[in-house]
């Protein structure tokens, strides 16, 4: 005669089963890393966490292959496997790589969980011109699109700490690279009514590919996005020397630091700006590094004077310094 499971039985049931994933975990480990996952205190809280994690999202899509499959690979990545396994949370990780399938009930739980966490990231760009809807998109779009060169970034959780102080550090450099994406279009659009850089000289491999335009074009493009990707403080004090004229003295007075603190990190800012501008430029154009020097070379006369007009525009000031860290 067939008995329907009483709740004893069930529960007798899904243990056993959580055995065995946690037995396919460490089959799939590294051996060197066997016997310490074989502990049984661990076994049990590890057990623990993924029959939480499993009430409270019953209809998540994600297996226990899957969710054993990812963990195996973290704990191999991990140098101080002791210290690691007591930072583990299966429950988070669970959370994560449920996101990575893409089923939009996932997300959905997911910005349930983080909300408040989510709430005070975008409340930090409030001064950009994008509604907090359109900020939340665009952080939808990094952290769980997977693209041609990567899969999602929720992806990169490593289970190890929790996952709320992942996403708080994830979230915000993807809202600074917003930041500074819309900041370089505000200078491109500062730039646009003349030709502050000028068209240098171009050399045969640059001259058959592009047309001038185009040059004048990228080299304002690369400009707009190596400033925008200075520190705050490195623009405030740019800003100082350039607009403002402000000496070395003066500017360290201002901040109440030492005046070797502003001459080097005005040094810096500088290479900074020429580095990347020649780096942007040779994504924009595609070419040779010997090809790129001398267009920046070439331009680079005129860097101060694009500088000086760009940096008075109050829609680039910084007001704080929280934006970018």
């Amino acid at each position: 005669m067939w008995f329907a499971p009483d709740s004893r039985s069930r529960s007798w049931h899904y243990r056993l089963a959580v055995s065995t994933w946690w037995k396919q975990v460490i089959a799939s480990a590294p051996a060197n890393t066997r016997a310490s996952l074989a502990d049984a205190a661990l076994t049990q809280r590890v057990e623990r966490e993924l029959a939480a994690a499993r009430a409270r999202w019953p209809e998540a899509s994600i297996t226990d292959a899957q969710l054993a499959t990812a963990l195996a690979s973290r704990l191999g990545a991990q140098r101080d496997l002791g210290a690691a396994l007591s930072r583990l949370r299966v429950e988070d990780l669970f959370l994560a790589q449920w996101c990575t399938t893409g089923d939009a009930r996932a997300i959905a739980a997911f910005e349930q969980v983080h909300k408040s966490d989510l709430d005070g990231v975008l409340a930090r760009f409030r001064r950009l011109p994008v509604t907090s809807d359109e900020l939340l998109q665009t952080l939808r779009i990094k952290l769980f699109v997977a693209t041609a060169d990567r899969p999602p970034r929720i992806g990169d959780y490593s289970g190890f700490g929790f996952l709320q102080n992942w996403l708080r550090v994830t979230a915000l450099r993807a809202l600074v690279d917003i930041a500074r994406s819309e900041r370089a279009r505000k200078i491109e659009e500062l730039m646009a009514d003349d030709d502050l850089l000028g068209v240098p000289e171009l050399g045969p491999d640059v001259a058959s590919k592009y047309s001038r335009d185009q040059i004048s074009k990228a080299i304002k493009q690369a400009f707009a996005r190596a400033v925008a990707g200075l520190a705050p403080r490195q623009r405030n004090f740019l800003r100082h020397a350039q607009v403002d004229l402000l000496t070395l003295d003066q500017i360290a007075a201002l901040y109440s630091i030492h005046r070797a603190t502003v001459a080097r990190t005005l040094a810096q800012a500088r290479t900074e700006l020429s580095e990347n501008m020649r780096k942007e430029l040779g994504l924009i154009l595609g070419v040779a590094d010997d090809a790129v020097g001398s267009i920046v070379g070439a331009a680079d006369s005129r860097l101060d004077l694009s500088l000086s007009r760009v940096l008075k525009s109050p829609d680039l000031a910084d007001g704080s310094e929280s934006e970018d860290g």
